[in-house]
């Protein structure tokens, strides 16, 4: 079905047309795990979705933002939809093709082949998994950018999941920062809104 994006589709959504990687080494994150200096903070309405949004630019580290939502569906459910790729080139806007090359235990390395306006690039994915609680994120481009994340999946008393995404997007050349804030922010609240969809949609298959 359309909508069933995944959360896979939220970060890769952030990801046409930007990457890099930490090769086999742990990819590094602790930038994004704690709060910035002088970050901005909102609450968003996202659809009928509330979503709490940072956010950080600077010339030295780029965009740096940060989401947090809610899932009514429990951490084992969540995480099984985010590490699932099969349907990335249908749910997300101009893959074209997704192929997973390496695998090992708690690691991946996935291609991606994404069109962008008249460009086809291939974006090379790699991803830690740290079942059912982690997954940290970077691809390997470094001509166009640096690009790095985190997603926090935490149970919540009493059902459903925490879900919390942060992102450093670093490009190799200059490129209006306000302008990458504005379409990180478009992007990811869309591919947000979409995963909870994802999430309502499994909720009510459940209880059929």
């Amino acid at each position: 079905m359309p909508r069933l994006h995944r959360l896979r589709g939220l970060v890769i959504a952030g990801l046409l047309g930007v990457a890099s990687i930490v090769g086999a080494q742990t990819i590094d994150t602790t930038l994004l795990e704690h709060a910035w200096p002088k970050q901005r903070q909102r609450q968003l309405e996202v659809g009928r979705y509330t979503v709490h949004w940072r956010d950080r630019v600077t010339r030295q580290q780029g965009v740096l933002v940060g989401l947090r939502f809610q899932t009514p569906l429990g951490q084992q459910a969540v995480w099984d939809l985010a590490t699932d790729y099969q349907d990335i080139g249908q749910g997300t806007p101009g893959v074209t093709q997704v192929r997973i090359i390496e695998q090992g235990e708690g690691r991946q390395r996935i291609e991606i082949d994404v069109k962008v306006l008249w460009k086809q690039l291939t974006l090379i994915f790699d991803v830690e998994r740290h079942s059912p609680d982690t997954l940290r994120f970077a691809l390997r481009n470094p001509s166009i950018a640096d690009y790095r994340g985190i997603c926090r999946f935490d149970p919540i008393p009493g059902g459903g999941t925490a879900i919390e995404l942060s992102t450093q997007l670093n490009p190799a050349r200059p490129v209006p920062l306000g302008l990458l804030l504005l379409i990180e922010r478009m992007t990811l609240l869309e591919g947000t809104k979409s995963f909870l969809e994802t999430c309502e949609h499994h909720v009510k298959v459940a209880a059929r």
